[in-house]
């Protein structure tokens, strides 16, 4: 189930549907090349990424904003954030030329995670809270499972990677929201404390802890919680701003 009707029309998928099936036949070095010169291009144009802008995009693009694919049809926790007049389903963005692009292809977010790594993440805004706060729901479903025995019907828990890829998604996710758009993942750390479970919708919160002096880095925490209110995985991140950084090193 990929609910198509509350996501990007379905031109704009698919033409990235063909745009990534010819990505996939370019050398994997020519690809890098032309990602690395595509980030050196963005620099210059910083003063058009700010996170006030971001934020603006984002609430521009919540009506089409991906909305699940292994999440059930009266999921009763994706009601409870849609009900909410104070959520606002978020899709993931990043800087290109033409402004803010959305991400309709991500590991652990998006039609392909879901389908291909039965990963499935939902992004959420409370408006009603800083920016420097996102929540959502996530569902893992057969494909991330640990170990399958299909002989014996057998079929574990999550695998505890795939937990991890989540936080450490979400806890990038939300330091563009209020910090910068250029942020990447310096140091990761996560504790799985419950099995975390298959074809159950469990939520998920990310906040920005605190920020260095001149924006360097930022600390990220978050946490993984099941549907008996229990938190099954937490997860903490130093986030460097790789345009301070490049300044720096300039310097």
């Amino acid at each position: 189930r990929i609910l198509l009707s509350a996501m990007a029309p379905a031109t704009e998928l698919a033409a990235e549907r063909e745009a990534r099936e010819k990505l996939e036949l370019e050398p994997i070095d020519e690809i890098m090349k032309v990602s690395a010169k595509h980030m050196a291009e963005l620099y210059p144009m910083a003063d058009r990424f700010t996170p006030e802008r971001y934020m603006a995009c984002l609430l521009d693009k919540s009506p089409t904003a991906y909305a699940g694919t292994l999440f059930p049809e009266d999921d009763s926790t994706l009601k409870r954030f849609e009900s909410n007049p104070n959520m606002k389903r978020i899709p993931k963005l990043y800087p290109t030329k033409d402004g803010f692009a959305t991400v309709l292809y991500s590991f652990v977010s998006g039609p392909d995670a879901a389908v291909h790594r039965g990963i499935d993440v939902v992004y959420y805004l409370d408006t009603s809270k800083p920016s420097k706060y996102i929540t959502g729901a996530v569902r893992f479903g057969l494909k991330a499972s640990s170990i399958i025995l299909p002989s014996y019907k057998y079929v574990a828990t999550a695998h505890g990677g795939c937990a991890e890829a989540v936080l450490d998604d979400v806890l990038g996710t939300v330091v563009r929201h209020c910090q910068s758009v250029w942020m990447a993942t310096s140091d990761f750390s996560a504790k799985l404390r419950k099995p975390v479970p298959l074809n159950e919708t469990l939520t998920f919160e990310a906040w920005v802890e605190s920020t260095a002096s001149k924006g360097l880095y930022s600390v990220t925490k978050g946490k993984l919680v099941n549907s008996r209110g229990e938190v099954v995985a937490t997860g903490e991140a130093k986030m460097v701003d790789t345009l301070v950084l490049a300044s720096l090193m300039a310097a």
